[in-house]
């Protein structure tokens, strides 16, 4: 696991993406680099060179490296602005989000064109936007959406910039992980999670020790993979431990995923909703809101092909009901803390049941020989509501292996429990045949 805070220990994902950037962008040392008995490695002006990578990632340093460079032509205000701009002139659903939220204020690209942004905190997002083609667009769209959902709050002129720089900033903890965990396309293991569950708490450290933003700004980035109903990551919190800008980010976060699919808004709405309590209902209204104003649009295109039918995800739902009410009924020695995450996890398979029944799938999975075609629209429910269910069935598997990760003894309790949450088919589930493509890397 990375370490978790800008110390006087260089972190080596960092430190080579830093490397990376030299290459191609003049990085210099803004001040002498010291480590801890004074000796100068790179003096005040230089230019770094891939050449002093061992140097610099072998040695304590007196402060941490990333306040002591500065990269020319890094991002700032202006370069942020004009990225939302084309973001903005280019996404007709971003624009009616925008249109539709209610609440005062200066507007989202005001807001962006406003920030203060230290050089710590440039230098990342310049690493952010070379980090792939739309990894900085990724960030502002987070951070326009942020503002709209902060509006929606009906939160201050300064509530809202504490939602845009959390928005903005909310990725930067990845900067600081092993790429390897963060390849586009790459399905994790449930236990491959804890290198990335810890990305927000990373990005609140440096942006505590980096900047000096209200202490809102960090905690909001913490959040923005937490849910209302204590599901999300890291600490699970609920509702009220919530902070509304870390609300706003958590949901414009969810948002910006699905802006560049057909039907974006419908897409959003429908994956917002599956699960009921996950989201504040104001922060669900903005993008209903959104999808009210639109124009009807052409017919949703047919959906890609499914990790799982409807009929086999229905009964590997039952199974896993079914395997964890065997679990709880056996005799066999449990610690107290695996009986509390085994009733947690099946209260959480519980809640995924009642939505496949809600969303209409159970019927489909009981009369799915008997029913006419459906239309398009039809299958595009159909389609949104299995993927996000298998989608949740793979974050409960990585709770579970989260939490037993530490204890031999439970992680061999719940092994065969997490392969059938995640669709492992690597390992055959007695009376399941699951499909061998899953949801999430269809």
């Amino acid at each position: 696991m990375p370490a978790a805070s800008p110390s006087t220990t260089v972190n080596q994902h960092y430190l080579s993406k830093v490397m990376g950037l030299a290459e191609v962008m003049d990085v210099a040392a803004s001040e002498d680099i010291l480590d801890l008995r004074g000796m100068k490695l790179v003096a005040k002006g230089a230019r770094l060179t891939r050449a002093q990578q061992d140097t610099l990632g072998q040695h304590r340093l007196r402060q941490p490296l990333e306040s002591v460079l500065v990269a020319e032509g890094a991002a700032d205000p202006a370069t942020i602005v004009a990225h939302a701009t084309r973001i903005l002139d280019t996404s007709a659903p971003l624009r009616r989000i925008i249109g539709a939220v209610r609440g005062g204020g200066p507007t989202p690209l005001a807001l962006l064109g406003a920030m203060r942004l230290g050089q710590a905190m440039r230098m990342m997002l310049t690493l952010v936007e070379r980090g792939g083609p739309h990894a900085l667009d990724h960030s502002i769209t987070v951070s326009l959406l942020s503002v709209c959902m902060a509006k929606q709050l009906n939160l201050a002129p300064d509530g809202q910039m504490i939602a845009a720089l959390a928005g903005l900033l909310h990725d930067i903890g990845e900067l600081y992980i092993d790429p390897a965990y963060l390849k586009p396309g790459k399905r994790l293991l449930p236990h491959e999670w804890s290198h990335l569950v810890v990305h927000p708490l990373i990005g609140q450290v440096l942006i505590g020790d980096l900047e000096s933003y209200p202490a809102a700004v960090g905690r909001a980035v913490a959040e923005h993979h937490e849910r209302a109903d204590g599901t999300g990551y890291p600490r699970q919190l609920h509702g009220r431990e919530l902070s509304a800008a870390g609300q706003a980010v958590a949901v414009a976060e969810m948002i910006s995923g699905v802006l560049q699919k057909d039907l974006p808004l419908e897409r959003a709405e429908l994956a917002l909703k599956i699960v009921p309590g996950e989201y504040a209902h104001d922060l669900l209204s903005a993008v209903s809101g959104a999808l009210r104003s639109q124009e009807q649009g052409s017919a949703p295109a047919a959906p890609g092909p499914a990790g799982e039918g409807v009929d086999t995800l229905g009964r590997r739902i039952a199974c896993i009901l079914e395997a964890g009410r065997v679990l709880q009924r056996s005799k066999a020695p449990k610690s107290a803390r695996a009986t509390q995450l085994l009733d947690r996890t099946m209260d959480r398979v519980a809640t995924i049941e009642r939505a496949f029944v809600s969303t209409g799938l159970d019927f489909y999975a009981r009369h799915s020989h008997g029913l006419p075609d459906p239309d398009r629209s039809m299958l595009f429910e159909k389609d949104v509501a299995s993927r996000e269910i298998q989608w949740r069935l793979r974050d409960i598997a990585r709770d579970v292996a989260l939490h037993c990760s530490a204890s031999a003894s439970d992680m061999a309790l719940f092994a065969s429990l997490i392969c059938m949450l995640d669709d492992d088919t690597s390992t055959p589930v007695p009376g399941l045949q699951i499909g061998a493509q899953s949801a999430a890397s269809a």
